[in-house]
């Protein structure tokens, strides 16, 4: 499974800043994750399709 990446650093970045700064940062923060699980996802799918012609 994925593992938790900390928001600390953007906790941080957060309590100074605007809050459309805010909302532009989470957007950003939220793309990435999508990102990062449709990776992982079509890696899982990769893997699943080479399973059954190695066996």
């Amino acid at each position: 499974m994925l593992k938790r990446r900390r928001t600390q650093k953007l906790k941080r970045n957060v309590i100074y800043s605007t809050a459309t700064r805010r909302r532009v940062m989470l957007r950003k923060l939220h793309k990435k994750i999508i990102w990062r699980r449709r990776m992982f996802a079509m890696q899982q799918m990769a893997e699943i399709e080479i399973k059954p012609i190695a066996s």
